[in-house]
């Protein structure tokens, strides 16, 4: 069966305290995933030279791999040498995207699943304010991970796969005020809630379709 061909870009502003760019605006259904036996997913994370980000890449996909085992019984991803065995790819990119910090580029096939491999690109971050490239550089790559697995963006200013672009109202105290602390303080652990309900659906409705 062709593949249709949905490119996720996911854009983070300038300052930390913005709404994403418009690129946003593309974004996954909710309905697309990897089947239970795919996983783990075999990963390749390119080697970005600097210690503090390259422990924060590690530390992304650790924290990945704790969560989703705790909440679904299996471990998504593990780590291999070479780009040409892996499934889903991550690469480092130095350039100015105007604006644009990461996107990653996923095929979907029949039934919804994730066609391999997922192309995730990261825009080597800056520190921004009181938030250090490491930890940007985390939350970053934790986010195109989570869309490696099929999670769409939430309303949730609190959540790594957040936002639904004009969800957050920066006028209201209280919702730029947790925006800018998640921002400064990712918790991959606030999206346990999403990863369960995503993947009891999607497994359930293809044991279903069977």
């Amino acid at each position: 069966m062709r593949a249709c061909r949905v490119i996720l870009v996911v854009a983070f502003a300038a300052i930390m305290i913005a709404a994403p760019s418009p690129g946003s605006n593309v974004r996954l259904s909710g309905a697309e995933g990897h089947p239970r036996e795919r996983f783990p997913l075999s990963l390749y994370v390119t080697t970005i030279g600097q210690p503090l980000l390259d422990d924060a890449a590690q530390r992304a996909v650790r924290d990945w791999n704790t969560l989703s085992g705790e909440a679904l019984g299996v471990t998504v991803f593990r780590t291999v040498a070479a780009r040409a065995d892996a499934q889903v790819v991550v690469t480092f990119d130095r350039r100015e995207s105007s604006g644009l910090m990461g996107e990653a580029e996923i095929s979907v096939v029949d039934a919804g699943v994730i066609a391999l491999p997922v192309q995730i690109v990261i825009f080597e971050p800056k520190a921004r304010g009181q938030t250090g490239p490491d930890v940007l550089l985390y939350q970053l790559l934790a986010h195109e991970l989570g869309h490696a697995l099929g999670l769409a963006h939430v309303r949730d200013p609190r959540s790594i796969m957040c936002c639904v672009q004009g969800s957050i109202d920066f006028n209201d105290a209280s919702a730029r005020e947790a925006y800018i602390a998640a921002r400064r303080h990712p918790e991959l652990r606030s999206v346990r809630a999403q990863l369960v309900e995503h993947y009891d659906r999607f497994w359930s409705s293809r044991n279903t379709a069977r």
